[in-house]
């Protein structure tokens, strides 16, 4: 839309560089060393132009709560200003759904928490593109949660519409 046009400029100008990150990290979000590199990772890639990075951690070491940190980075840094959270299973979205500090607001919210197939239905039921809840720019990063599920084959048209950075 034009709008999602005027934004892509304005960010050119807006946009603040991705330096010294991990010193601006929210430590109530995610404190640990390790969580801390991935992030500056992420914006040390995004930085360098790539619109792709994976985040492998093991269970239980704060994915989820890297992502938010990413997020709250990014947003601060008005590098993004609509997240779609993607997961294969109702609980991981709800999981990081938590995460937002006015739930009252979450309808109005630049965070969307959806699972494959309800976002599958969102960009493909319409068939006037116009009639989309969301159009190709709406979102300016993809978080997706267990990749590893082989979700690139059976939801890769959700990649392919949207035009946006993924981790």
């Amino acid at each position: 839309s034009q709008e999602e046009l005027q934004l892509l400029m304005d960010r050119r100008h807006l946009q603040k560089p991705l330096e010294d990150i991990s010193s601006k990290i929210r430590d109530d979000i995610s404190g640990r060393h390790y969580q801390k590199h991935a992030i500056a990772s992420v914006c040390e890639a995004f930085s360098n132009n790539r619109r792709q990075a994976l985040l492998v951690m093991a269970t239980g070491s704060g994915k989820t709560r890297t992502a938010v940190s990413l997020v709250d980075i990014l947003s601060r840094h008005n590098w993004v200003k609509n997240v779609l959270f993607l997961a294969d299973r109702t609980s991981l979205v709800k999981q990081a759904y938590n995460f937002l500090e006015d739930k009252d607001s979450a309808r109005s919210s630049r965070m969307v928490f959806s699972t494959y197939p309800t976002m599958i239905g969102a960009i493909s039921d319409q068939e006037e593109v116009n009639q989309r809840p969301f159009t190709v720019g709406h979102f300016d990063l993809i978080i997706i949660d267990e990749s590893h599920r082989s979700i690139y084959q059976k939801y890769k048209s959700i990649f392919d519409y949207f035009d946006a950075r993924i981790v």
